[in-house]
């Protein structure tokens, strides 16, 4: 199945998109990493369409009433390319929705394609740079972003199941929380 994500309610949504606008602009990050809508992942799939996925999410969607998340400045994820992304706090809450979304989606034979989203290795985030930072001068990039004012309170209303495309993600359900 695609993943599963939060889209990012506004004023958030427009805060990262401005993030983005003035990275290209004013630092030569080109916009538009894959999957570049403003969004916290929770479930990482194979992107293929399974049949009964979209009951589960929903289901747990339903059953887990609205929450806020807490940002609190910069991070990176190293490698081949590195990641940039808002440090997300990983509350009780948070960890057990990622938990419960796993566990439901696992047991309904939809497991997740990456490690890395297991519920014990999880590590919520917004991802802000990734895939698009080839020859991008990574000392000026972050200086700018930790001078940003990056410790926001978002709420999170929904869960959407979405696919990766080569320009940005394709949405194909959305459900609200508490539903």
């Amino acid at each position: 199945m695609p993943g599963v994500i939060a889209l990012l309610a506004e004023p958030h949504a427009a805060r990262i998109e401005a993030l983005w606008q003035t990275m290209e602009r004013n630092l030569g990050v080109p916009a538009g990493y894959p999957g570049a809508i403003p969004h916290l992942t929770f479930h990482i799939g194979n992107h293929d369409i399974d049949a009964g996925a979209d009951r589960i999410v929903e289901a747990v969607a339903r059953r887990t009433p609205p929450l806020a998340i807490s940002t609190s400045g910069l991070g990176i994820f190293g490698g081949s390319p590195p990641v940039l992304y808002l440090a997300t706090a990983r509350t009780p809450t948070v960890a057990a929705l990622a938990h419960d979304l796993a566990t439901a989606l696992d047991d309904a034979g939809f497991p997740s394609s990456d490690p890395y989203f297991a519920p014990e290795k999880w590590i919520p985030h917004i991802t802000i740079a990734h895939r698009n930072l080839a020859g991008v001068e990574l000392a000026p990039l972050l200086a700018w972003l930790v001078a940003q004012p990056l410790a926001w309170e978002i709420s999170l209303r929904s869960l959407s199941i979405a696919r990766e495309t080569e320009f940005g993600a394709e949405i194909l359900a959305t459900f609200p929380l508490g539903g």
